[in-house]
């Protein structure tokens, strides 16, 4: 079997940030809707470039995906094709609750205001996702060409510019990190926490105090997992020895998390209405918290959870734009 550390092997995840400067035809603005958010526009704006862009489906003897609208699509030749390594929700290797491979943002659409030009903010977290740089960019071009759905119209943009950042490792990143003596989190985009009450039953968190325990341990379990499946290595590392090397890290995530105290938060809750769910085939409800928190404590042991906090964001339904978490170091 493979030797896998899961408190080391995690920390060699590689990232990449691409800026994607857009144009568009006419000006675009999304209006407060129930059920919708900036980032869910993307998301599906995404999901349909990549298949029309880049599934090497319809190319194979394999035929066209299976795109029921009543069901989750599924790519007829995954071993072949870049689409169940670049969006989560169709892949057939992933699991749900896994980091996104690629993570859209823009901060500028999420001020409701009509703009003629945005910035998209795109992270690729992972080996496959870098690998497949050109297939993203292919994609976001495609993206530009189909339009962005508002206000009962498509509003097209074009790429006229694409920085690509460096890749680093969380290890890489982790090393130029400057002592501090308190960290700030900003959760700019609804963050929604699950959790379960004493006799077993799911509900969100949706407010104050901050679970900052659970939330890192469900980061670093995630983190583990998505680095198995992203290093392609599921065949030496079955599912239950996955599960317990991402436990391991869980429980070292929840130590570091209870050291660290609390200096300050101001959280407030959010309800966006209710959208339909494919994959459940019911409504699900839009909600979470958006705010600050200001921690300080024992920051060394927890700065690999809290990066990728930072990085990847955290909770759920992070593909529809949820769960944006920036990080602010208060140094000496």
């Amino acid at each position: 079997m493979l030797d896998y550390d899961p408190l080391s092997h995690p920390l060699e995840l590689p990232i990449q940030k691409l800026l994607v400067q857009c144009v568009t035809d006419r000006p675009l603005f999304f209006p407060p809707r129930q059920g919708s958010t900036p980032g869910t526009s993307l998301a599906g704006a995404y999901g349909t470039a990549l298949w029309s862009a880049v599934c090497s489906c319809l190319k194979t003897s394999a035929g066209p995906c299976n795109k029921s609208s009543r069901e989750e699509p599924r790519c007829q030749a995954p071993n072949d094709c870049f689409v169940p390594w670049l969006y989560k929700p169709y892949s057939t290797v992933h699991r749900r609750n896994f980091a996104r491979p690629v993570l859209l943002r823009s901060a500028e659409l999420e001020n409701m205001e009509p703009l003629d030009a945005f910035t998209l903010e795109v992270t690729l977290w992972g080996r496959q996702a870098i690998a497949a740089l050109s297939e993203v960019k292919e994609t976001i071009k495609k993206m530009g060409e189909l339009g962005l759905s508002t206000e009962g119209m498509l509003v097209h943009f074009m790429v006229s510019q694409v920085q690509e950042g460096p890749i680093l490792t969380l290890a890489e990143q982790l090393q130029v990190q400057p002592p501090a003596t308190s960290i700030l989190l900003e959760f700019q985009t609804p963050f929604l926490h699950q959790e379960k009450d004493k006799e077993g039953k799911r509900y969100f968190y949706t407010e104050g105090p901050l679970p900052i325990v659970n939330i890192l341990g469900n980061i670093a379990y995630n983190l583990v997992a998505w680095d198995i499946e992203d290093r392609k290595v599921g065949e030496q590392i079955d599912g239950k020895m996955r599960h317990t090397l991402a436990r391991d890290a869980r429980d070292v995530a929840w130590a570091s998390g209870k050291k660290l105290s609390m200096v300050r938060s101001h959280l407030s809750p959010v309800k966006m209405g209710e959208r339909y769910s494919r994959g459940n085939q019911k409504m699900m409800s839009l909600q979470g918290f958006v705010g600050i928190v200001e921690l300080s404590g024992d920051l060394a042991s927890a700065w690999p959870w809290l990066l990728a906090l930072a990085l990847a964001g955290g909770g759920q339904k992070r593909a529809m734009g949820f769960g944006a978490v920036r990080m602010w170091l208060n140094s000496f």
